[in-house]
């Protein structure tokens, strides 16, 4: 198999998974909103990365992922998938230096931090997307949402970095855990709670249960970027952290049984959530919410596998739909 023969939709077709295939009523109006907020504050762009990301119709994946809640409430969450897709698709040529001073600042700007005079349009959306959230959600929530950002970044993002600076492949036992952090999924999990106005209380929230839920969760968008993105991230040397890449260099396989290889750790990582919804432990008078949670983690599955298929240029075969970063760092700071 060669790359120009690769079809990702051999893999993960449409009705792969269990779940319902939805999409929120206000994709509409979080498409149009989404523009404003890329010519208002992501002026610091090129006006071909701009045009790239109005293009990629991110709105349309959280749209999926979040099909049930309000326009008001979707608002801070379909901010913060275009700021953290802009956040992480520009880090690409960044050591591990950079990106910890840029993420460790943004921490603070989502904690209530108000942005610099010198400090871009990224950093302005940071901060509104805190202050929304703050707006209708409770504290302890904001802080979980924050905590995970946090963990993507530092534990995905940041130790990643070195390995696409030297262009070394991770061995595939660290990227079986790198994975489930540079995914970037965690935040978006939370955001299940805001849309059944229910926010689980501490012991829930770190019962081994729950956690492993998510931890498989996210493993499975993992692998599905990996197998979505693959034909475009091959176009671009640095581009090493992927699990077909890994399977390849470690085992030293043709593309086709790599993906081969690949799709079972993502079957088996399917298999082992689908079991677990089954045989539940006793959650009491939090079962419904435990069993609504659940579906949520099955409605981010399924929605962000469709907005592959149905809705974006972002994962053209030849890397066309994405806006790659300007390696001599000549972009504007406004």
């Amino acid at each position: 198999m060669t790359v120009q023969e690769y079809n990702p939709q051999d893999y993960l077709p449409q009705a792969y998974y269990p779940w319902p295939d939805l999409i929120n009523p206000h994709t509409e109006q979080m498409g149009i909103d989404q523009i404003r907020w890329i010519e208002e504050d992501y002026t610091y762009l090129t006006e071909k990365q701009q045009k790239k990301y109005k293009k990629m119709r991110l709105h349309c994946c959280i749209a999926r992922m979040l099909p049930h809640m309000s326009l008001e409430r979707i608002t801070p969450c379909h901010r913060f998938i275009l700021f953290q897709s802009v956040f992480d698709d520009q880090l690409e040529y960044k050591n591990a230096e950079e990106v910890e001073m840029m993420r460790s600042r943004l921490v603070e700007v989502f904690n209530g931090s108000q942005p610099e005079l010198n400090e871009n349009g990224l950093f302005r959306q940071a901060y509104k997307i805190g202050e929304e959230f703050r707006s209708f959600m409770p504290t302890e929530w904001v802080a979980r949402f924050v905590d995970a950002f946090h963990r993507v970044t530092r534990y995905g993002v940041v130790d990643e970095a070195p390995y696409k600076e030297s262009k070394k492949v991770m061995s595939l036992t660290y990227y079986l855990i790198n994975r489930e952090y540079s995914i970037l999924m965690y935040p978006y999990l939370y955001m299940i709670d805001i849309e059944t106005d229910f926010v689980f209380p501490d012991l829930l929230d770190k019962h081994p249960v729950i956690q492993r839920l998510r931890t498989l969760a996210s493993r499975i968008i993992g692998w599905q970027n990996d197998i979505q993105g693959l034909s475009k991230e091959l176009t671009l040397e640095t581009e090493v952290t992927n699990l077909i890449v890994v399977l390849q260099h470690q085992y030293n396989l043709s593309l086709k049984d790599a993906l081969t290889e690949a799709m079972k750790i993502h079957d088996a990582d399917l298999a082992e959530f689908i079991d677990l919804t089954k045989f539940l432990p006793d959650f009491g008078k939090y079962k419904q919410q435990v069993d609504r949670f659940i579906l949520g983690l099955g409605l981010q599955i399924q929605g962000v596998n469709s907005f592959y298929i149905n809705d974006t240029t972002r994962y053209l075969p030849d890397g066309s739909g994405f806006a790659w970063p300007e390696k001599e760092g000549n972009q504007s700071t406004r």
